[in-house]
């Protein structure tokens, strides 16, 4: 999220009142007791409410003018007394926007401190943590984190977008459906759909968009979900379908081109799936789902060097990306190269503990290195793993699995 996005968002929420925001008019109802009652340990010097909420005023408008030192001037004593979530919010907005990121962070943790309950705090800290990469900061910033009829669409959402960067599905499943019902659009609908798919659940994805099809028919963000839990489904043949009229709606969007190329390819048509996955990567999709479902096509035009090539791409991107490790372990024993296999074999498993295909290739590598012991413990290994996986404890969507992230962008 841009620095501006950031501000608009924090911003909207402290002080929707005086913009007219009804998201933020809902955080603004939440305070409307008086000011000690807010915060019971704020000193004698909080102002009456009519006068915070003049500051508030003047602060907004002072940030949307961009002077976010003046805004800074004119909050820091209504912080410092501890009278109203509203300003911590504002003087964070206000100075990471004027360059001290870190000194936001530091505002929201200790008005997050001050204020647990504060919804409008706990998705600003929880957006803070998540965009450095602090996922399980996030995930503890969102601990009292209630989702009522009130709850603005901008704190629901970040909420999914954590919990969908700390696996919690379940959760990020209850928000975005919260979400969906108190603010219905096309974006959320998507966001629910997206929380679905991630938990395997893709017959209710099919169920509840086609419900929406003659609605959205001509949204290819619509068609481009829609059709990924038809490929989930197997239904190849209307996937292929949505696809194709996603791309005549976007031509450029390389989601829609990637997926069709995953689907081409389950159908056993190869060349004009190569031919889509280029289209994708064109466009901008250098992802190593991309380049590892490119190289499974050209494994079956029996394009050697073109799927060694583009293995190398996929990894050089992420080389943590498990299939595309397992991919390359399968061709080094194939060439007989067992222990250079392992590297690769034991990255996969690392990366992804439920990959039975790793687990079995193991098996082949130890037996062919003639350690036996190693390889009957594999197998044992690989018997357990399959009773877990088919118990349902593993992640319902493979690593290599067209997850559609266009409803996730940031």
């Amino acid at each position: 999220m841009r620095t501006k996005q950031k501000l608009t968002f924090v911003a909207a929420l402290a002080v929707g009142s005086f913009s007219g925001c009804p998201a933020a008019r809902a955080v603004a109802a939440q305070n409307t007791q008086p000011l000690q009652a807010v915060h019971p340990g704020a000193n004698r010097r909080c102002p009456v409410q009519a006068a915070a909420n003049a500051t508030l005023g003047q602060a907004s408008t002072q940030i949307s003018l961009a002077q976010y030192q003046d805004a800074a001037v004119t909050l820091k004593p209504l912080v410092e007394a501890g009278c109203d979530p509203r300003a911590s919010l504002l003087f964070a907005a206000a100075i990471e926007a004027g360059g001290d990121a870190p000194g936001a962070l530091d505002v929201l943790e200790r008005a997050h401190a001050a204020w647990p309950m504060n919804t409008s705090i706990a998705a600003s800290l929880a957006r803070q943590y998540l965009n450095a990469g602090q996922t399980d900061k996030a995930v503890q910033a969102l601990k009292h984190f209630e989702v009522t009829s009130r709850t603005p669409q901008q704190e629901m959402e970040e909420a999914v977008l954590v919990y969908f960067a700390a696996h919690q599905l379940a959760s990020a499943h209850a928000v975005a459906a919260a979400e969906y019902r108190e603010y219905p659009s096309l974006h959320t609908l998507l966001l629910l759909a997206n929380a679905l798919q991630l938990e395997g659940r893709y017959p209710e994805v099919n169920q509840l968009l086609q419900g929406k099809r003659e609605a959205f028919a001509d949204q290819p963000e619509f068609l481009i979900t829609l059709a990924e839990s038809e490929s989930d489904a197997a239904i190849y043949p209307q996937a292929r379908k949505d696809l194709e009229q996603a791309i005549v709606l976007d031509p450029k969007s390389h989601q829609a081109h990637y997926l069709l190329g995953y689907v081409l390819l389950r159908m056993n048509d190869a060349d004009p799936a190569i031919g889509e996955f280029h289209r994708a990567i064109d466009l901008g999709s250098r992802q190593p789902r991309t380049f590892y479902q490119l190289a499974l096509a050209l494994r079956s035009k029996q394009d050697d060097a073109g799927e060694e090539q583009a293995l190398t791409s996929a990894l050089a991107i992420d080389d943590r990306y498990a299939p595309a490790q397992c991919e390359v372990g399968r061709i080094l024993l194939e060439q007989h190269r067992a222990s250079d296999a392992l590297d690769h074999l034991n990255a996969a498993i690392q990366y992804n503990p439920h990959s039975e295909e790793a687990y079995f290739l193991l098996v082949k590598a130890y037996r062919e290195l003639g350690e036996r012991d190693k390889s009957e413990e594999m197998v044992k290994r690989l018997v357990a793993l399959k009773r877990e996986n088919r118990n349902g404890r593993q992640s319902p969507k493979g690593p290599d699995a067209p997850i559609n992230d266009a409803p996730l962008k940031r």
